[in-house]
């Protein structure tokens, strides 16, 4: 006769498994490894956020495939499924693991079957209003701001002062000018604009007017709707942590590896679903939980989600599994690495970024930490993970690749070891160009301010313009006040007040073309350069079978030498904003800008050294 001690786990069970397990439409096994992602705030479109990381996982798939197995003949990848359209889109792919070229069945390739999710939320709520949105901002304001100067302190100089370093003065003015002079810009740009964002707000629930702002508003409360819904809302962010249950449930019943990869506001969701126990009566689990430009340290839990209020100790106590933290270096979300309350984030901050320093203080309990160079700016930092291939991408596939079956290469990070590979000749050249589009929106403030003057000077003599603004009215008059900014014969120079205005217009937009042209298409093209892994695809490899083009273990062995990519990026951006200096602005300006790259240069290529730091289990009594 069956007891309650049986029949009740087995209801359980059964309630959290609302199925079987997904099976693809080709009617494929249950694969060998599950990765998911969950999407942040804002609006998330049904397998957007699967199409957006599958990609470029799947390139790294491939790449690891063909350095691991040494086969010509066999396909490194092969996506068998890929459905977009279901409750939970998936996409099925194969990846090589192993090839005997002996007689026989040994012969076949053997491959592993990787599956490829994602448990998005975001339509299972109802949303903010754009009220309730900015009463919130203006509660999380003096927090985020506050994690975001700490965050820009640490950045810009995270050694302590030592004598033994004849720079660390000249560093440490360069740190308090640069750290006060943001805050303060920060503080007189933010508070207006909220005050601003409150009108705008107000003015969209007038009739008529309504019809101009609404669309703002609208998008307003749908960007920063989601977490203040997340912690104020307890109803809606359980409906939130119920669809991660549910994209889990079924891997969880079948014992195979899982690995949940969690960006912003779903490393927040994510943490609460895996680290307490007791929610919707299952426990979901997983084999690694990777946290990449992690919202846990900002918003934390949602309200009656279960007792605690600490995401480290209830990882240490209430988990078996491995979580690794990623985090921007500039990305204000996050605002750098985890760890408990009591012990706060400065310890860790010393740990990663000032090792040599003997008198650093051991950090308190966390998961591993990498600093990531994503794209230097404090905002643009926090969306582009997806896009980083040599920091996130690749260690994450890694991570995610079973070892190759009958061993002979390398299988994935251990736990407590940091994932990613140090020796990987790509990291150092990705890191100085990150590093470099900081120097590139410099270098290009520099132009604006020395080709605006000359550049209006020029435009302020061509007819056309002169009569299509009226510069010389047919009447005699003088000419009007709203276009004397334009009509000025003295010429425009920055000794002149009254040019100032217009000046610091045109420096605006020169400097924006600047940036928008070098750091976007010049950028992404040598970028894409270095952090490839190879030169040919395998079909180009066939037909040739040279012995430079064939597969080798190793990091980087066919896609060979990334610093000339670098160094070209360099090259451009100097010729393009220098030049103009020299002919134009005159050779003052231009030595001004000379000496600003070399310091750029010198910037740029120190400092990227920092490793990751391993995760941190508790101190022992």
């Amino acid at each position: 006769m069956w007891s309650l001690n049986r029949v009740i786990p087995a209801l359980r069970s059964w309630w959290c498994l609302p199925g079987q397990a997904p099976v693809s439409s080709t009617g494929e096994l249950p694969p060998d490894q599950v990765v998911v992602f969950v999407h942040g705030m804002g609006k998330a479109l049904k397998g957007g956020t699967l199409q957006e990381w599958a990609q470029p996982l799947a390139q790294s798939f491939r790449d690891y495939a063909l350095d691991d197995v040494g086969c010509l003949t066999c396909a490194p990848l092969i996506i068998t499924d890929a459905s977009a359209v279901i409750d939970t889109p998936s996409i099925r792919a194969r990846v090589l693991r192993r090839h005997n070229p002996g007689p026989g069945a040994e012969h076949h390739p053997e491959y592993a079957t990787i599956l490829i999710t994602e448990a998005s939320w975001g339509a299972d709520f109802v949303p903010a209003t754009a009220t309730d949105t900015y009463s919130w901002a203006w509660t999380m304001m003096p927090k985020v701001y506050g994690r975001s100067m700490e965050l820009l302190w640490w950045n810009l100089y995270a050694g302590r002062p030592s004598r033994s370093n004849p720079f660390w003065l000249l560093k440490r003015i360069k740190q308090v000018i640069l750290s006060a002079s943001t805050a303060v810009l920060g503080f007189v740009v933010l508070i207006p604009g909220l005050a601003l964002l409150g009108v705008v707000i107000f003015l969209a629930n007038v009739p008529g007017l309504g019809r101009f702002v609404g669309a703002f508003v609208s998008l307003f409360a749908e960007f920063l709707g989601d977490p203040q819904v997340w912690l104020r809302r307890p109803l809606q962010a359980a409906a939130m942590r119920q669809r991660i249950i549910r994209t889990l449930s079924p891997w969880n019943a079948l014992g195979i590896p899982i690995t949940l990869v969690a960006h912003s506001q779903g490393a927040a969701v994510s943490a609460q679903v895996l680290f307490q126990k007791g929610l919707s009566g299952c426990s979901a689990q997983v084999t690694n939980f990777v946290t990449v430009g992690s919202g846990v340290g900002l918003l934390g839990y949602a309200k009656w989600g279960g007792n605690g209020t600490d995401p480290v100790a209830d990882w240490m106590h209430n988990t078996r599994f491995r979580w690794i933290n990623m985090w921007g270096k500039f990305d204000f979300v996050p605002a750098g690495p985890i760890s408990t309350d009591h012990n706060g984030t400065r310890p860790v901050f010393e740990n990663l970024f000032d090792r040599n320093n003997p008198k650093n203080p051991a950090p308190g309990p966390g998961p591993e930490e990498h600093a990531i160079y994503n794209r230097a700016a404090l905002i643009y930092d926090h969306i582009v993970y997806s896009r980083n291939r040599v920091e996130v991408i690749d260690p994450l596939a890694r991570l995610i690749l079973p070892p190759v079956l009958g061993g002979g290469a390398p299988a994935p990070a251990p736990v407590g070891i940091p994932i990613g590979d140090p020796t990987d000749r790509r990291l150092r050249p990705h890191r100085v160009m990150v590093k470099s589009l900081a120097a590139t929106r410099a270098l290009a403030f520099i132009a604006g301010v020395g080709l605006a003057p000359p550049l209006m000077s020029w435009l302020s003599t061509l007819k056309p313009l002169q009569a299509a603004l009226q510069c010389s009215p047919a009447d005699g008059a003088e000419v009007q006040w709203w276009l004397a900014w334009f009509c000025s014969y003295g010429g425009f120079s920055w000794q002149a007040p009254g040019t100032w205005p217009s000046n610091a217009v045109a420096a605006a937009l020169i400097a924006a073309f600047y940036i928008a042209v070098l750091n976007g298409p010049l950028w992404n093209w040598l970028h894409g350069l270095v952090e490839r892994r190879r030169k040919r695809t395998l079909s180009q490899l066939r037909p040739n079978r040279k012995p430079g083009d064939l597969p080798r273990r190793g990091p980087l062995t066919d896609a060979g030498n990334p610093w000339p990519w670098v160094w070209l990026y360099a090259a451009g951006v100097w010729t393009a904003t220098l030049l103009p200096l020299y002919f134009v602005a005159g050779p003052t300006m231009a030595a001004v800008g000379v000496g600003t790259a070399l310091v750029l240069v010198y910037e740029s290529n120190r400092g990227t050294g920092v490793e990751p730091l391993a995760s941190r289990p508790p101190r022992q009594p």
